[in-house]
């Protein structure tokens, strides 16, 4: 039953107002036997090296259907002026998290490695990728206040090709 989660996804989180961190993880969990029907709502990827669905959205908040197959990633990037928390429905991933050298390139801080099952947040200002080095693709719902706008991607020192000396 997909249509349940998606009715589920829509009368949780429309009672959310400017919810925190933690509201969304505990929005999130109050949902948690819908979410074997998450990856019925996947889509492969297309533009980028992940596949993106967005299965709600309000002036509040989004929800999203993260796919990831097997050794890709997502850039480097922060989210914005939005928060995030995120379910891990199948898969594995390693959760980077980042900090801006005095040039603005990302310097590598720490791995976090998540399983199925797990949940996983992003608060603000956090600088992160989130990677897929195994073999089974991995598929998660993510939900962020406000809706993403303005998220930044960041190339590694080790990428630029522009030199200038």
């Amino acid at each position: 039953m997909p249509m349940t989660l998606i009715r589920a996804i829509e009368q949780t989180f429309c009672k959310l107002h400017a919810p925190t961190l933690e509201q969304l993880k505990e929005a999130l969990h109050s949902i948690e036997r819908h979410l074997l029907f998450v990856p019925d709502f996947k889509t492969e990827p297309s533009q980028l090296p992940y596949g993106r669905n967005v299965v709600f959205s309000s002036p509040e908040l989004e929800v999203i259907v993260i796919h990831i197959p097997a050794s890709r990633s997502t850039a480097i990037h922060n989210h914005g002026l939005s928060i995030g928390a995120a379910y891990l429905v199948s898969g594995s991933l390693v959760n980077s998290t980042f900090s801006l050298d005095t040039e603005g390139f990302p310097v590598a801080q720490k791995d976090d490695f998540i399983q199925a099952g797990e949940y996983f947040t992003a608060p603000a200002d956090q600088i992160h990728q989130l990677s897929n080095p195994f073999h089974e693709p991995a598929i998660s719902l993510h939900v962020y206040t406000p809706p993403l706008r303005e998220v930044r991607r960041y190339l590694p020192y080790s990428e630029v090709l522009d030199y200038v000396i």
